[in-house]
């Protein structure tokens, strides 16, 4: 989470923002831009830099800082992705710090910060060291929570909490963006409930992964491992639940695909799939697989479950390759009469 030191960063002539949580830092420097600029104009007052590239020189940096503020009470100057500015000037940064302009404002967006550094420890001793690490696992739950209700002005309970980051993992500005849809949804109600987050981001990762076996069906290849790419990029901090979101749903075709079998009706077969409304588009879904292929499928989901969990292989390359795999399957000859 976010830490700060004790001054405050309308008087800090010297800012780092550091850690791995790139939510946070987004948000940090949001803040910083908000409080240091004010209503002044950022197209005049407001300078980035790209720390990584070996082209921005410090000498270039601190002038900019140095430069008298137009229309805005002082200058912010941000270099970004800065680890390596800071190793190749680490020794003239200390200097700066030491004796900093009193026109501007001079941040530094790192991913490391040591705090065992000098120009760590001078940083926070004129301005302000922001560490942006996640919460741990335990704590997501409570940072949303929070992050709700402060940020959203609307309550989360504890357990709608657990099952959002159940659905979409701990990625903190996946978490926020689904918390930002989820206060729309319940609005004018100020209170998110688990029902809630049930029927809007688990419905919409269930018809994800219903789309994908949809396209495997209609042996659209493309479609399909398209499809499970977007699953992955939302849920990369989960992948057994992305692998577990795909078996669920051939469980349920399978299940449903027995029920047609043994003379259940396609509303009673929608029911199984959680299903409704065009019967003939669901039948010729559930007829482009036969029992014996959807069980063939969840013994290859089971055996990407093992390979995964044993180190053999990763839940994206093997999804994918069984995606490749049914898409691909021979098409049952037609009866000729």
């Amino acid at each position: 989470m976010a830490k700060k030191s004790t001054q405050s960063i309308e008087n800090a002539p010297v800012i780092a923002v550091a850690g791995p949580e790139v939510f946070l830092k987004r948000q940090a420097l949001k803040s910083i831009v908000e409080t240091v600029l004010g209503d002044g104009d950022r197209a005049m007052a407001m300078a980035e830099y790209d720390g990584s590239s070996a082209g921005v020189e410090l000498a270039a940096v601190l002038d900019d800082v140095r430069t008298l503020p137009f229309l805005a009470k002082r200058r912010l100057v941000i270099v970004r992705d800065a680890d390596s500015f800071v190793t190749r000037y680490r020794a003239e940064l200390e200097k700066y710090v030491d004796d900093p302009s009193d026109n501007g404002v001079l941040v530094l967006e790192c991913k490391t910060f040591p705090a065992t550094t000098r120009l760590y420890k001078r940083i926070a001793a004129v301005g302000q060291v922001i560490k942006c690490e996640a919460p741990k696992p335990r704590e997501v739950g409570a940072w949303l929570t929070d992050r709700c209700k402060t940020a959203h002005g609307c309550k989360l309970d504890a357990n709608a909490a657990t099952l959002l980051v159940d659905l979409v993992g701990g990625e903190l500005g996946l978490l926020d963006a689904e918390l930002q849809k989820l206060v729309l949804y319940v609005s004018p109600r100020d209170r998110v409930t688990q029902a809630d987050v049930e029927a809007l981001v688990g419905s919409m990762r269930e018809e994800q992964v219903w789309g994908i076996l949809t396209a495997v069906a209609a042996g659209d290849e493309r479609a399909a491992l398209s499809l499970w790419e977007d699953v992955w990029q939302t849920d990369r901090a989960a992948s057994a639940r992305a692998l577990a979101g795909v078996a669920f749903t051939v469980r349920r075709m399978l299940n449903a695909k027995r029920a047609l079998e043994q003379g259940a009706s396609m509303r009673d077969a929608g029911r199984i799939l959680m299903r409704w409304g065009d019967d003939a588009k669901l039948r010729a879904e559930l007829a482009a697989f036969s029992t014996d292929q959807l069980e063939g499928m969840l013994c290859q989901l089971l055996e990407a479950d093992i390979a995964s969990k044993t180190g053999t292989g990763s839940v994206h390359s093997l999804i994918e390759a069984f995606i490749i795999r049914n898409s691909r399957r021979p098409q049952p000859r037609r009866a000729t009469g």
